[in-house]
């Protein structure tokens, strides 16, 4: 396994961070609900409430975790990618021109 480097990289908008905003916004909701419903004393909603709360627990130390392996990956990605520049820099010159043509291009057409 590669260790994280200590690197910094700018937060990336993928699919996988926007489910955890999501799990993020839902766990938040979701410990709300439990602080407004500790005042209800019946047994089977104290038990219910409970198992809610240890998922809740559950669920945002697997969001941390999920957090820590998508930051390694970037690092790790963001090392390679600077490795492999060192090492090719006349043909990472070419394709970061190749794609400023391209983006030029496509962008003109509108």
């Amino acid at each position: 396994m590669d260790t994280p480097t200590t690197s910094s990289t700018a937060p990336v908008n993928t699919p996988d961070d926007r489910v955890a905003q999501h799990l993020r916004r839902l766990t938040d909701e979701a410990e709300a609900l439990l602080k407004a419903t500790a005042r209800a004393g019946d047994e089977k909603f104290d038990a219910t409430r409970e198992r809610l709360r240890e998922e809740v627990h559950h669920l945002r130390a697997r969001l941390g975790d999920m957090e820590a392996i998508a930051a390694a990956r970037v690092r790790n990605a963001a090392r390679h990618t600077d490795e492999a520049v060192h090492a090719h820099p006349y043909s990472a010159m070419g394709v970061a021109a190749a794609a400023g043509l391209l983006l030029g291009f496509l962008m003109a057409r509108r």
